[in-house]
């Protein structure tokens, strides 16, 4: 019983320098340790902003990249709603089957809360947030947290918002997912 304690407790620490946090507000569960120690256990490698981690490692924002997305958490855009009053709606644009699942839980690990998910109507080379009117900063918001490239006002009747009011009647801001 000792030993188990005394294992947890080295991961933990362990986890919390890997992760960068050590002198962050928020503290890793056991659970985040754990996760993490498995994690050095089976590979050296750190995932750095601008790459697609594929081995599951660390990634810079301390959570497991699976998306193959490179946006970095944290900084809240300049007049954007909170994140969880932004209804999202991620569409895969990409060859990738549950590449929009993966993004989902990715958004929702990091406070998105009304997020729906589809396949998008064509495949396409780069990731767009799409945002109806006047929710422009949402749309920035979401680019910076998922990895959106360019940000694109939605076209009322397109391919993209009909795949999106499918899902989402009250969509604001649209993540079509390219690769």
């Amino acid at each position: 019983m000792l030993l188990a304690v005394a294992c947890i407790v080295i991961g933990f620490v362990v986890g919390w320098f890997a992760r960068g946090d050590g002198g962050g507000v928020v503290l890793p569960t056991v659970a985040d340790a754990v996760q993490t120690t498995a994690t050095i256990a089976t590979t050296s490698t750190t995932a750095t902003t601008g790459t697609t981690d594929t081995t599951g490692t660390t990634g810079t924002t301390g959570t497991t990249d699976t998306t193959g997305t490179t946006g970095t958490t944290g900084a809240t855009v300049a007049g954007a709603p909170a994140r969880d009053q932004i209804n999202l709606v991620i569409l895969n644009g990409t060859e990738t089957s549950g590449l929009a699942a993966k993004t989902q839980a990715q958004a929702e690990s990091i406070g998105y809360a009304n997020v729906g998910v589809g396949d998008a109507p064509a495949t396409q080379a780069n990731t767009v947030a799409y945002y109806r009117t006047g929710e422009d900063a949402a749309a920035q918001q979401v680019a910076a947290d998922l990895g959106a490239q360019t940000e694109e006002a939605l076209t009322a009747g397109s391919g993209v918002e009909s795949a999106a009011v499918t899902v989402q009647p009250d969509v604001d801001v649209v993540l079509v997912l390219g690769g």
